[in-house]
């Protein structure tokens, strides 16, 4: 008797501790994704900056664009050519990808699919993913 009434409280007492930890877990998944429902690692928040920083505007105030815009449609209001976005997203994404250590093959590799997915996106077949950049697994 004595054995199941210890059992009964040690799994009551995960039981709670399981609802305690919930809304934490919850909250911190929700805090480490971007509103895409992509990842928002530190890669991630390394291209919200690089953007930012190129359209002259805060990450929130670009991630609150991004809700109604394509990256190049806030790119062209500002005055930035898809040229210089696509040049200076690239420069930026080869200088992270060499910091995290990739291989010169690798970053060729990834550049190459930046470029095809860019050159898709300009002949309007992603006009609603951020200018080809906004969901990018290749830059981070």
């Amino acid at each position: 008797m004595k054995k199941l009434l210890t059992y009964s409280l040690g799994i009551a007492g995960l039981a709670t501790a399981g609802l305690v930890a919930a809304p934490s877990f919850a909250q911190a998944q929700s805090a480490t994704s971007n509103m895409s429902g992509h990842g928002g690692g530190y890669g991630n928040q390394q291209v919200m900056q690089t953007k930012a920083q190129l359209l002259g505007m805060t990450e929130t105030e670009l991630q609150t664009q991004l809700e109604t815009k394509t990256l190049l449609q806030i790119a062209q209001y500002k005055g930035i050519s898809e040229d210089k976005l696509h040049a200076t997203m690239q420069q930026a994404a080869q200088e992270r990808w060499k910091a995290n250590g990739l291989t010169q093959a690798e970053i060729d590799s990834r550049l190459q699919t930046m470029q095809e997915r860019q050159a898709s996106d300009h002949d309007g077949n992603s006009a609603n993913r951020g200018g080809g950049m906004q969901h990018n697994r290749y830059n981070q």
